[in-house]
């Protein structure tokens, strides 16, 4: 939720210095977001296990299963590196415009190098959460959104003597940050009391294949349904870099506030995640499947409160973002589709966070996978650059209609999938 966070805030700052910088935003958003995300649904595997064996209080396995999601989150954090080449044919596949393409490309190298320390400060947090331990993460997530801010301001408008960088400098801005949250986030963990009977900083090995292959078989397909759902959101800006900057802009600011409504169904898609692991780890499948439609049901009641917030305030949302009156036009009206999501949205986060602590990732990915990519992003693009019949060419509008299209079809899937597996895990245990 902190990365949200900063990607609204880098969409508002970015967006007060113009439309092409708030666009250098929206396409580098689109390109390392996916990448990260994927790497971090991947190292997500350690909360599910973590909450396992909290549930049984076996502090052991707490100790070593972490160890072995750091070593997976650092030897992660190399990937992006290997990916930066390929970013100029990237852009110029979607013909993005060469001037644009290369100050997307400076802001991506400042993100990347901050990668691996955001894959490493989250991994620390996914073991402090499922320990129970989740004001830390509170805490520095706040002091890292203000350090953001403050290189946001000094890069992007440069001030203190160094030259205004405009939308590249969020991303070197977003780097250094990144490193500042790991730097706290280790430091508490080393020193803080509540960490005693878990400590982590003692009696380093290296990685220890078995423990890894575990954190592989439930992470991978974790990272694959993550790079599925975000790659189909984030992609759009990509897909419609055809019809110019005030779009792209258009449909980063959209995007960015539905991610911001979408951070309290998404930590209540964790949270779910670790009670109904810790439940399961401590032998009660009736208690995590109470747990896990709880959770879907206080989700669809968020959802509700935010349909009218988003309906009655778009406007005034987007002249928060941007003082450009076309992007301003464009993102009102894709906000009309974020207020239609918001159940299937709730939902489908809430759901797949339950079905992780049952440690089941492998239909969610298939379900995210066919969805999206097999559905709404070509139906997206079918509407975006062709019409339907008597509907002429919808642009960015068509893209989002199929996003609809995928995040409903979504939802209906993982919630009959969780039905199912709730009901095979209970009368598992009453079989044993």
């Amino acid at each position: 939720m902190v990365y949200i966070l900063m990607g609204l805030m880098d969409t508002v700052m970015a967006g007060h210095a113009g439309a092409e910088d708030q666009a250098v935003v929206g396409l580098g958003v689109a390109l390392w977001a996916p990448v990260f995300l994927s790497l971090l649904g991947i190292s997500q595997a350690l909360s599910p296990v973590v909450a396992h064996h909290h549930g049984a209080g076996d502090k052991t396995g707490i100790i070593a299963d972490t160890r072995e999601g750091l070593w997976l989150a650092g030897i992660s954090g190399v990937i992006p590196f290997l990916l930066m080449p390929a970013v100029p044919a990237v852009l110029a596949a979607a013909q993005i415009e060469a001037g644009l393409a290369a100050k997307v490309t400076q802001f991506l190298w400042g993100i990347v190098l901050g990668l691996p320390a955001a894959l490493l400060t989250r991994t620390l947090g996914f073991y402090s959460a499922s320990i129970n331990h989740t004001r830390p993460l509170m805490v520095f997530g706040a002091l890292g959104l203000a350090v953001n801010f403050f290189l946001n301001w000094v890069l992007i408008y440069g001030h203190l003597g160094l030259p205004a960088l405009g939308g590249v400098g969020c991303g070197w801005a977003t780097g250094i940050g990144m490193w500042a949250g790991l730097a706290m986030m280790a430091l508490y963990t080393a020193q803080a009391r509540i960490y005693r009977e878990v400590f982590l900083w003692h009696g380093w090995s290296w990685p220890h294949w078995p423990r890894q292959k575990n954190l592989l078989k439930l992470g991978l397909p974790m990272g694959a349904a993550m790079l599925a759902e975000v790659s189909a959101f984030a992609g759009v800006a990509l897909l419609i870099g055809r019809f110019g900057a005030v779009q792209i802009a258009a449909h980063q600011v959209a995007l960015n506030f539905a991610s911001l409504v979408f951070m309290l169904p998404l930590g209540l898609s964790t949270a779910i995640s670790i009670r109904v692991g810790q439940a399961l780890g401590g032998g009660d499948p009736r208690g995590a499947r109470f747990i896990a439609w709880s959770g879907v049901l206080i989700g669809l009641l968020i959802a509700a409160a935010m349909v009218p917030v988003v309906l009655l305030g778009r406007e005034a949302i987007v002249a928060l973002y941007t003082p450009d009156a076309a992007v301003q036009a464009i993102a009102s009206t894709l906000l009309l589709f974020a207020a239609v999501w918001q159940f299937s949205d709730a939902t489908q986060v809430c759901a797949v966070g339950a079905l992780r602590g049952y440690k089941v990732t492998m239909m969610p990915m298939w379900l995210m996978i066919g969805a999206f990519w097999l559905i709404a992003i070509p139906l997206g693009a079918r509407l975006g650059y062709h019409g339907l019949d008597a509907y002429p060419v919808t642009g960015v509008y068509g893209f989002w209609i199929g996003l609809v299209v995928g995040l409903t079809l979504v939802a209906l899937g993982l919630a009959l999938t969780l039905r199912s597996v709730a009901r095979h895990r209970i009368a598992d245990h009453a079989a044993i």
